[in-house]
């Protein structure tokens, strides 16, 4: 077990930025605006921003299901600091990047609709041999699943 667990929800400051890495995972970036409660009476409400990054598929499903403005809850089992000093001022900059392990969109301030149940009912299909909307190859690996096939 990792001791490290981080969750965290906050909105999308920009569009997800995907990459590749260098052997072909892919990856995707998020740039997350965490509002924090006033500190003391009169005190102000403070954003924080945090880099997000996944990979593989979390990376793909992310980038093609949110978008800027978008709340969403990360989950992360890895946490890194990045410091660097600005090119313009050279001042120190930093950021805490977040490994995500799960990235899920806030049921609380939007709709999210999955393809879960229509594609559970149209393996379902496929494994009896029943007409459906899956491609040619998933319909085979169905069917042999299920046995009816080798």
């Amino acid at each position: 077990m990792n001791p490290i667990t981080v969750t965290i929800t906050g909105r999308l400051g920009e569009d997800p930025r995907t990459f590749t890495t260098r052997d072909n995972t892919p990856g995707v970036e998020l740039r997350l605006a965490v509002d924090l409660p006033p500190r003391g009476e009169g005190g102000k409400e403070i954003t924080r921003w945090v880099k997000v990054t996944a990979y593989g598929l979390l990376a793909s499903r992310t980038a093609a299901s949110v978008g800027k403005g978008d709340r969403v809850t990360v989950i992360a089992d890895d946490l890194m600091a990045e410091a660097w000093t600005a090119k313009d001022s050279g001042d120190p900059r930093g950021q805490i990047v977040l490994r995500a392990r799960d990235i899920s969109a806030s049921m609380a301030f939007d709709t999210l609709l999955t393809g879960y149940a229509v594609r559970k009912a149209a393996r379902a299909a496929a494994a009896n041999g029943e007409p459906n909307d899956l491609d040619a190859s998933e319909q085979a690996d169905m069917r042999v699943l299920a046995g009816l096939t080798s």
